[in-house]
């Protein structure tokens, strides 16, 4: 894996916080790898409440034809 140096502007207090580990790149490294996993997680989270209601419409639209099918 390749790497690429940036450059973050962080509030003070968070630059004493890092300043307190000796390796800050895998911490932030870490904290931008969680952040970005939660943010997955509500995306996921609001496409399924979105195909929810979709689903739901779908059912009762299809629902009394559902009820003619013999099984």
């Amino acid at each position: 894996m390749s790497k690429k140096r940036i450059t973050i502007t962080v509030d003070e207090p968070v630059a004493e916080y890092l300043a307190g580990f000796p390796n800050t790149s895998s911490v932030v490294r870490e904290a931008v790898l969680e952040y970005r996993a939660r943010e997955l997680e509500r995306q996921l989270e609001a496409a399924y409440r979105e195909g929810a209601a979709e689903s739901a419409d779908i059912n009762v639209e299809w629902e009394p034809a559902d009820a003619e099918v013999e099984e």
